[in-house]
């Protein structure tokens, strides 16, 4: 028997000197980072970027890997893979985070907090655009850092526009002048009694033009879903006489249509060079994918408004999985994304915006070589970013995935015709409502901020009333900030 367990233990013992020896860290030399990103030639250049900063640092190797997250960039319900394997334990070293992400998996308890490390190691959010910050941080924390940043601003096709005789948008527009050459467009272009193929614009963002009226998701301090107010049922209005009555952007059945009709890796950005969509909404990064369909003539206009000018801005972000066993290295990663080798990267390829904002103001931003079609554009958007953009309004009682998906469902059915534009207004509202109220009933950690900020808010409602101005640190929803400054209604600010 004794001999039988002396021949089991050392199977062991070699088992794991063989696990050990086959770790990649084991293989390398160097610790192993994963990045939880897309899998694609720029993250690739990126990765050889960081290794040779890293040289001329005098830093030690760092064998960092891309882990193919599974879904395409942008997408606002996150990764399955990522949050299974960041609740597991078992999280990528780093981890892209896009729009209404961050909240997500900071709840699920993944993301490092770096607010003291950032200030140390020069990754904080004063590198960034001042609309931004707010991209990073939560309850004055922060937890990642930039890799992009930007707005969407609507591109348009000289060559289509010239075709049919329409004069250039102009650069502030309104919604009504949208709706006008809209028109102009889908009648040139869609003779009568056949089936449309040719839209103006491939779709809107409903925050922007609610913004433009000076309606913002939530109150000032994020206690309520204001998607009720009559500004919000004029929006879904006239979304739903763009696309049921006027035609000028596809349906989303329409979308899928299209998309299984047209050519390219894209099918938005191919039907956008053929001149089947006139204009697309979409950041920078949308350059990417038009270089690769022919010499086109691109122009870039902001989002056109009813008032208010603004545009959505936001960041590609990378945070640290708060189980890594490599924080050292992961924050040497944030702080190669300040560097000027990785700024002039992104500025060369047009993934959006540098993340820090002075190299936006670069020559090797504005005239990248042999891209001389996107010149004009280029500054639209670096001068968009800092003038008028303005980041993501959330609140701290509801998940933003899960109110973005109750807005957006409520839409859809405003467009297939179950529920009129009201209807819709009020369901949305209701709901993300009943959501904040569900949220702080079940989560003794959030009663007492939301007791504390719904006395402001009555502050804040009383002053309204009377006329009288309201300190700005009563204000944490960022759009009502900047619509408060813009209309004189915050006290006199002390200058920065």
């Amino acid at each position: 028997m004794k001999r039988i367990f002396l021949i089991f233990l050392g199977g062991l013992t070699l088992a794991a000197g063989l696990l050990y020896w086959t770790l990649p860290e084991q293989r390398s030399g160097a610790p192993v980072l994963y990045w939880a990103t897309q899998n694609d030639a720029n993250k690739r250049e990126t990765v050889a970027l960081f290794q040779g900063w890293l040289a001329r640092q005098g830093l030690p190797p760092v064998d960092l890997r891309i882990d193919n997250a599974g879904l395409e960039a942008g997408s606002p319900g996150g990764s399955p893979k990522v949050l299974v394997q960041g609740v597991a334990g078992m999280g990528g070293d780093l981890i892209d985070v896009s729009t209404y992400q961050l909240e997500m998996y900071q709840d699920a308890g993944m993301l490092m907090d770096l607010t003291d490390d950032a200030h140390r190691g020069g990754f904080s959010t004063d590198m960034i655009y001042p609309a931004l910050r707010g991209d990073l941080v939560l309850d004055g924390r922060q937890y990642g850092f930039p890799r992009q940043s930007g707005v969407d601003m609507c591109w348009y096709n000289r060559a289509t526009f010239e075709r049919y005789r329409l004069p250039d948008p102009s650069p502030h527009w309104t919604w009504d002048e949208f709706e006008e050459l809209g028109r102009r467009f889908v009648a040139a272009t869609n003779p009568p009694g056949t089936r449309q193929r040719s839209y103006f614009i491939d779709r809107v963002w409903p925050p922007v033009l609610r913004r433009g009226l000076g309606l913002s998701t939530y109150n000032e301090t994020g206690t309520r879903c204001t998607l009720d107010d009559p500004r919000a049922i004029e929006v879904l209005k006239r979304i739903y006489r763009w696309t049921i009555d006027e035609r000028l952007m596809p349906t989303q059945q329409e979308q899928q249509a299209l998309a299984s009709d047209a050519t390219g890796q894209n099918s938005a950005f191919a039907l956008f060079a053929t001149g089947r969509f006139a204009m697309l909404y979409e950041g920078l990064w949308a350059s990417m994918e038009l270089r690769r369909l022919g010499d086109l003539r691109l122009g870039a206009v902001e989002p056109f408004t009813a008032g208010f000018r603004n545009a959505l801005a936001g960041n590609g972000t990378v945070a640290i999985y708060a189980g890594t066993r490599h924080r050292a290295q992961a924050e040497q990663f944030l702080q190669f994304l300040t560097s000027k080798p990785y700024n002039l990267f992104v500025a060369r390829i047009g993934d959006s915006l540098p993340p820090v904002p002075a190299y936006a103001r670069s020559e090797a931003y504005f005239h990248p070589a042999g891209q001389r079609n996107e010149w004009e554009a280029r500054k639209v958007f670096s001068d968009a970013t800092r003038e008028i953009g303005i980041g993501g309004t959330t609140s701290p009682f509801v998940l933003p995935i899960l109110a973005f998906r109750i807005d957006n469902e409520n839409i859809e059915a405003m467009l297939t015709g179950l529920i009129s534009p009201e209807e819709a207004a009020r369901t949305t509202a209701r709901r993300i409502n009943d959501e904040i109220a569900r949220r702080v009933r079940q989560d003794p950690k959030l009663q007492p901020l939301y007791a504390e900020r719904k006395k402001i808010q009555e502050q804040i409602d009383a002053r309204r009333a009377a006329g009288r101005p309201v300190p700005a640190a009563w204000i944490s929803d960022p759009f009502l900030l900047a619509y408060y400054r813009a209309q004189g209604w915050l006290e006199k600010e002390a200058a920065p």
